[in-house]
């Protein structure tokens, strides 16, 4: 399905050459920046609805949104399984 885009056609491809030209470091860098934003403008959101949330609760609910429900039980079930191995509680 395609999404509404307002960018002219001939600023799309320069654009797209920028990107084709980019390292990969610059890439990842750029991802990474990317990556942060969209943390801190979830967390800003969650605060936004729930002024009492905790970091833990943001955390909780950006890990559901990034990974879903089902592989988030699945890594907390290995955590579990790892620590009871190792002997902590």
């Amino acid at each position: 399905m395609a999404g509404l885009n307002d960018t002219h056609p001939e600023a799309e491809q320069v654009l797209l050459e920028v990107y084709r030209k980019m390292s990969f470091a610059a890439k990842w860098r750029q991802m990474g920046v990317l990556y942060h934003t969209a943390k801190v403008l979830h967390a800003m959101g969650v605060r936004q609805r729930n002024p009492a949330a905790t970091k833990e609760m943001i955390q909780e609910d950006w890990r559901l949104i990034a990974l879903g429900p089902a592989l988030v039980q699945k890594v907390k079930e290995a955590r579990q399984r790892a620590l009871q191995e190792s002997g902590v509680r």
